[in-house]
């Protein structure tokens, strides 16, 4: 029986934690700074050069979408 409520009250914590995160996520100045921290991390991923072997694969796709439009 001691077990049993063990499991109960490791199994409801999380649930307790994800409600706790959800409010303070609810607040404007939280949710303004994890958009903010988003945004910047978003726009430095985007800045990341494309590396050559990513455009040869697409320009081996272009080549093969292009010769099967030809045929």
């Amino acid at each position: 029986m001691v077990e049993n409520k063990k499991n109960k009250d490791k199994a409801a914590k999380p649930a307790k934690k994800i409600k706790d995160m959800m409010s303070v996520a609810a607040r404007p100045e939280v949710s303004d700074l994890i958009a903010h921290r988003l945004r910047k991390y978003y726009d430095a991923v985007a800045a990341q050069p494309v590396p050559d072997r990513f455009l040869d694969l697409l320009n081996q796709l272009d080549a093969a979408s292009s010769s099967k439009k030809s045929e």
